[in-house]
């Protein structure tokens, strides 16, 4: 037990030594810890940025590695490019996900100056999954952490366009126009900031589909794909805030 949080804090004490993140924002997000000392919360290496839990099945490490192959060629496909590539810290067992600090989501993303973590839960090592987080961080590494601390792009923006990318089936239907694939109508009012978002999510996981539908609408009437990569373009240097 020493020996494990002498690891740590030495790992944290060396990134924030480097200027990279505050001490105490790694201590208090244990998935930026894990990304930072993997086998200090038991993970092992997968791939290059890709850690798992020591004792995660190999049938599972196969779903991950496959989801993460295919996360990447759907967000390259979208925005032309990947403007930053994740450090991943995936689990096999909730015990491991609690942690790292899961608190009941299938994952969650943590963008920072210069880099992204994607926690991953036993539940979110599925390729809708990955993808979906997977566009946070590109979305995050376009804007800068900056304007997204300013929330220049609300949470519901941001969710609704990882529902649309990663076609989560739970969602949003197939079809070639938002009228065809809206499950829930567009809404006017939802939560800008995630942690408005976080809370009712959990409560309302239809939220996703009405923030799918709104994104959808919005990109139908603002030049599509074109048009959300000048509008990103346009938040990073800080001409405009989304939508």
């Amino acid at each position: 037990m020493v020996r494990r949080w002498g690891s740590r804090l030495a790992a944290v004490a060396i990134v924030a030594g480097c200027g990279i993140l505050p001490s105490w924002f790694v201590l208090t997000t244990p998935a930026l810890a894990a990304a930072i000392c993997p086998s200090c919360y038991g993970f092992t290496r997968l791939e290059d940025g890709i850690f798992v839990e020591s004792n995660m099945p190999a049938e599972k490490r196969n779903l991950l590695f496959s989801s993460v192959t295919s996360a990447k060629e759907d967000v390259v496909k979208y925005f032309g490019k990947l403007s930053r590539h994740p450090t991943i810290v995936a689990c096999a067992t909730e015990t491991c996900d609690k942690r790292v600090g899961g608190r009941g989501a299938r994952a969650s993303t943590y963008s920072f100056p210069g880099g992204s973590v994607l926690r991953l839960s036993p539940r979110g090592l599925d390729r809708t999954i990955v993808t979906h987080e997977w566009v946070h961080v590109e979305v995050h590494a376009r804007i800068g952490v900056l304007h997204q601390i300013r929330g220049a792009v609300p949470a519901w923006f941001d969710e609704g366009l990882a529902v649309i990318i990663s076609k989560d089936e739970r969602y949003l239907k197939s079809g070639a126009s938002a009228a065809e694939r809206c499950t829930q109508p567009a809404e006017a009012g939802l939560p800008v900031s995630p942690f408005e978002w976080g809370p009712l999510a959990g409560k309302s996981p239809m939220i996703y589909a009405k923030a799918g539908c709104t994104v959808l609408n919005w990109l139908e009437a603002n030049g599509g794909n074109t048009g959300l990569m000048i509008a990103l373009e346009e938040v990073a240097k800080g001409g405009r805030r989304l939508p």
